[in-house]
């Protein structure tokens, strides 16, 4: 009996250092890999001594080899590599960054999951709260025509680096393999660009003493915003202008007003709603007060170059027009269509309606103006939209950081897929070709002129006929 003790005794030991060997192993790689790989162990280790329990909880083990690799190859970084690596953030952003970019290829062609610097993450969290520190102008960009003007080379990106482009919002990534400049698209009215002297169509050069060749826009926003009462210097370049010059800009708090609203003649109101962010569901309430206390006969909602925003924030400002019933349908993996609904009590818009987008209206816009259509609340007027059919989720990391991850696709109220496809107007019209960007309601809209037309003819006039081939003349 004595002699059994002793024997399972010293199996339990043996098989204790074992295990003790083998989970040494898997830290020192998971360790050495990231805190993310540190979690990892936890779940391995948890899943090890609870078994089926484990498992039953939800706590699935975890494949170590990717980590392991990353290990080995960040080891041989740090000691053999000819130059000290300084900040290994970098080197652990760069392979995340690699990584995610490999799901934008087939068969995922994924252009939205994408890694946010905690730089990138804090800006992230300012415009959806609805302000941040800047000097209050909306900056895109421009592709650069090859025609060799002096303003061009400038533009000309270092061999081997053409700028990556990503849509803020969105995170959709423009052509890489075009070239473009930073442009101011407009200063918001009484803002310090608009006070500094900035107009529509200014190319920003240089940010500081930082030429913006090469930059991506949320590199060349984030060089911009800062610390309200500090000044930021912007070299510009203007058609008409002889050289470049400086501009002088000092940064305050910029509310983003995402919702602009005004009564044109005739009683038709007009709202352009650019963003969807925390603060944009009052602002589209009260903004339909107002013009009904008016005496609103029609509307005219523009979400035009509208990139989207949050999703509860969508369902919120659609329940201002369908009244009851699905805006969206969620499909996540593995799981049934999930109805998301308008408020309960909503009403549906009971004006004639006419929505104006574009091929820069994208996410939660095109859900707005899906919506709209599907219940025939109004009518789609302009080209076809961006066609983003995917939802994100944001996940804060422990640095800072935070990974936008696709996970879930959208469907309209009555079933339809948008993604590439994009929401297709009930009336095409496409805008003038132009180098600068058209003003809204300026003689130059056509889209908005024939919106206006529209609305002032009244339902008696019944369909309309495609209009872009007299539209892309005038």
């Amino acid at each position: 009996m004595k002699h059994r003790y002793h024997l399972v005794i010293a199996v339990v030991v043996i098989t204790l250092m074992v295990g003790s060997f083998f989970a040494g192993r898997q830290f020192q790689s998971l360790a050495a890999a990231s805190p993310s790989g540190r979690k990892s162990l936890v779940r391995l280790v948890s899943t090890m001594l609870t078994g089926g329990e484990a498992q039953a909880a939800g706590i699935q083990d975890v494949s170590t080899g990717p980590l392991d690799t990353f290990s080995e190859v960040l080891s041989h970084l740090r000691r053999d590599y000819v130059s000290s690596m300084g900040d290994e953030r970098k080197l652990t952003y760069a392979a995340i960054n690699g990584m995610l970019a490999t799901l934008r290829d087939a068969p995922y062609q994924d252009r939205y999951t994408r890694f946010l610097e905690p730089g990138d993450y804090r800006a992230f969290l300012d415009e959806n709260e609805g302000h941040f520190g800047g000097i209050g102008a909306e900056i895109g960009y421009r592709e650069v025509k090859n025609s060799g003007t002096a303003k061009e080379e400038r533009a000309e990106p270092k061999p081997g680096a053409a700028p990556a482009f990503h849509c803020p919002n969105c995170g959709a990534e423009v052509d890489p393999s075009k070239q473009y400049q930073i442009v101011v698209y407009s200063p918001l009215p009484d803002s310090p660009a608009e006070k500094a002297g900035l107009r529509a169509g200014d190319r920003i050069l240089k940010i500081g003493d930082k030429p913006t060749t090469g930059l991506t826009l949320g590199e060349a926003v984030r060089s911009i915003k800062g610390r309200p009462g500090t000044v930021v210097s912007l070299e510009i370049e203007r058609d008409g202008m002889a050289q470049p010059k400086q501009v002088q800009v000092t940064r305050s708090i910029i509310s983003v007003k995402s919702v602009t609203a005004k009564m044109l003649p005739d009683k038709i109101g007009y709202i352009s709603l650019t963003a969807f962010n925390d603060v944009t569901p009052k602002m589209m309430d009260d903004a339909l007060k107002s013009l009904r206390a008016q005496g609103m006969r029609s509307l005219l909602l523009d979400l035009r170059n509208n990139p989207g925003g949050g999703l509860d924030v969508c369902i919120d400002v659609a329940s201002d027009f369908i009244g009851e019933g699905p805006v969206v349908y969620i499909q996540e993996r593995g799981r049934g269509r999930e109805a998301r609904e308008a408020r309960k009590g909503s009403a549906r818009f009971d004006l004639p309606l006419v929505v104006l987008v574009n091929s820069g209206s994208a996410s939660a816009s095109e859900i707005l103006a899906g919506a709209i259509q599907d219940d025939k609340v109004g009518k789609i007027l302009g080209v076809t939209t961006f066609g983003k059919g995917l939802v994100q989720t944001v996940f804060p990391l422990r640095d800072g950081s935070a990974l936008t991850l696709t996970t879930a696709r959208y469907l309209t109220a009555k079933m339809r897929d948008i993604d590439h496809k994009g929401i297709v107007p009930d009336i095409v019209v496409e805008q003038p070709k132009s180098d600068d960007p058209i003003p809204p309601l300026s003689d130059r809209d056509v889209q908005a002129s024939a919106a206006l037309k529209l609305l002032r003819e009244g339902p008696g006039g019944g369909e309309r006929p495609d209009v872009r081939a007299s539209a892309t003349k005038s």
